[in-house]
């Protein structure tokens, strides 16, 4: 588990801005029962958190003597700076059974994609599910070794879930997790050339043959007189 410390904070509105200057980003803690306290965290170990923590993420928070077990619920980015703005922490009861997105893990080579008999298709990246935190797993593995040939999948209830932990949806029971979908053959049709007609370059205007030809004959009459 990571271990992070939180401070709280009095300031809120447009007076944080001075926390960031002090290279700090206002967060916020709240737990099921609707209670939230404002804290900050330091800006490195935001970043730190922004690049490891999943939703299953479980950290050991202190805050003064208070000590909580956490996860991280959401990260509010800048889209123009890509600077971490706010982070929202959720309190863990350990005693409780919570709702939990569990990521899939692929590993293996499936067969079919090494013959290149087709393309392994991710549909599925997480499950969610209910559970004590005991109970809770960082990721689900899945062995894609066996998918030979296109057509074949691996859905939900192909896997078996751990212990003491059951889906939050039961129609996510059927949903496909990966599947091998058939390569498309890609066609390409060549058109066929025009003959093309043969060009000296020369334009002659319609009408300009005829007087050609008419001169020709006049100039033949000429030099037969002498």
């Amino acid at each position: 588990m990571e271990k992070i410390v939180l401070q709280k904070r009095e300031l809120v509105g447009k007076k944080i801005k001075s926390l960031r200057k002090e290279d700090l980003v206002p967060s916020v803690i709240y737990n099921s029962k609707g209670e939230s306290t404002n804290v900050s965290i330091d800006k490195r170990t935001a970043i730190q958190l922004y690049k490891i923590a999943t939703s299953t993420t479980v950290l050991d928070v202190e805050i003064g003597k208070e000590k909580y077990k956490a996860i991280v619920k959401d990260f509010d980015i800048d889209p123009r700076t890509d600077n971490i703005l706010h982070v929202a922490f959720f309190e863990i009861n350990p005693k409780d059974s919570m709702i939990f997105t569990i990521p899939f893990t692929l590993e293996g080579v499936s067969p079919a994609v090494k013959n290149n008999l087709g393309i392994l298709v991710q549909v599925l990246d997480s499950l969610t599910v209910r559970c004590t935190l005991e109970n809770l797993v960082s990721n689900i593995t899945l062995n894609v070794g066996n998918l030979e040939v296109p057509g074949q999948t691996i859905s939900v209830n192909d896997i078996e879930l751990p212990k003491n932990v059951e889906l939050l949806h039961k129609k996510d029971a059927t949903a496909t997790i990966v599947t091998i979908t058939q390569l498309q053959k890609i066609e390409v049709i060549e058109e066929e050339e025009e003959d093309e007609e043969v060009d000296d370059g020369t334009e002659v205007e319609e009408g300009e043959e005829g007087e050609e030809e008419a001169s020709t004959e006049e100039g033949g009459e000429e030099e037969v007189k002498e």
